[in-house]
């Protein structure tokens, strides 16, 4: 993937509760999420929505870790015919 381009998963913070524990509502919930890249129309530029896909469970060890590498996966293979 060159420099710029376009990725559909990307990993951030988000505000989904995994579980409603003061000790959830305290961390940060980070997640896999997902947007299409923006498409030109005849009316200008479409935007799709951006939203979480993948919540990482609260008990891994290394969250930022695992979820970039999800991330990197899904957008390598995205598009795979199978």
């Amino acid at each position: 993937m060159s420099e710029g381009e376009h990725q559909r998963f990307t990993v951030s913070s988000t505000a989904y509760l995994r579980n409603l524990s003061s000790e959830d509502r305290q961390a940060e919930a980070l997640a896999v999420h997902y947007q299409d890249a923006p498409t030109k129309t005849e009316a200008g530029t479409h935007i799709s929505l951006r939203f979480p896909t993948l919540i990482v469970a609260s008990y891994v060890n290394q969250p930022h870790e695992i979820a970039d590498k999800v991330a990197r996966i899904l957008n390598a293979h995205w598009d795979d015919p199978e």
